[in-house]
């Protein structure tokens, strides 16, 4: 079943159940995240809501003044509610599933992201903020679900690759919409790209690095350079002695004694 749903401003034909099962997946993720780290009942459902729907109430307070739309549809409350249900009993069982959940997980960050650049597009906002409400619909539900388990934000440490594919895929749903391409096979290709960036970083073990510290060595190279810019001037000014190089040089005699070291 589809239904027509409006997004960048165009007609999309998309299935009904598709933004319903981005939030599984992230109610999901987000209650397992719990469970495993101990939470009581409260703290598990709370975790599943934030990171199912966080997102897209971060989304709707960005670019409307109106209640958010999970609030008055009732079927996104209804399935973050039993995607914490799951999660809280079947915690274990789910985690043995988790190259299948990377996956889900990277196609849920491209369908929020088109989702939220979409609408910030068909809202008239710019480019620009059109890219940073995506990310924003796709990392505000881990980023509020790591806030409230206690621990920094995983988007802003070093590690698995989470805020990187949500930019790259913003990107390449504003750029194809403004290029007047397709809004659902742009809706696809972020889907793609953010499955591929999020499940290749995690098969092939690509982390964040952490910064680098790089002003000792700046500040060792520019000693350097202006001792040796110091120096030059130096050589250059220096007097030479001339007296040898200028003075005429006398004929040799053939015929005159060869000179005396002293008395013999």
């Amino acid at each position: 079943m589809s239904t027509n749903v409006i997004a960048a401003g165009l007609v999309v034909v998309l299935p009904t159940w598709l933004p319903y099962a981005a939030v599984a997946v992230s109610g999901l993720a987000g209650a397992t995240y719990g469970a495993k780290r101990g939470f009581d009942v409260v703290g598990v459902f709370g975790l599943a809501f934030a990171t199912g729907l966080g997102g897209l109430i971060l989304r709707d307070l960005l670019i409307s003044s109106n209640t958010p739309n999970i609030f008055t549809e009732p079927l996104f409350v209804i399935v973050a509610f039993w995607t914490a249900v799951v999660g809280f009993f079947f915690a274990g069982l789910i985690s043995r599933f988790e190259s299948m959940m990377i996956i889900l997980d990277g196609l849920a960050m491209g369908l929020l992201c088109a989702l939220g650049a979409g609408a910030a597009l068909y809202a008239g906002l710019p480019t620009s903020s059109a890219i940073f409400v995506g990310v924003i619909t796709a990392v505000g539900g881990p980023f509020l679900r790591d806030v409230l388990a206690g621990t920094a934000p995983s988007i802003v440490r070093p590690g698995a690759f989470i805020a990187i594919p949500a930019v790259v895929a913003s990107c390449v749903f504003v750029v194809m919409v403004q290029l007047n391409l397709n809004a659902g096979l742009a809706q696809i290709a972020a889907m793609g790209v953010a499955l591929a960036m999020r499940a290749g970083a995690q098969w092939f073990g690509l982390e964040t690095g952490s910064a680098s510290e790089l002003s000792d060595r700046v500040w060792n190279f520019w000693q350097r350079k202006t001792q040796v810019a110091a120096e030059a001037p130096a050589e250059q000014t220096q007097p030479r002695n001339t007296d040898l190089e200028t003075a005429p040089q006398k004929p040799i005699d053939p015929s005159a004694p060869p000179p005396t070291s002293g008395p013999q």
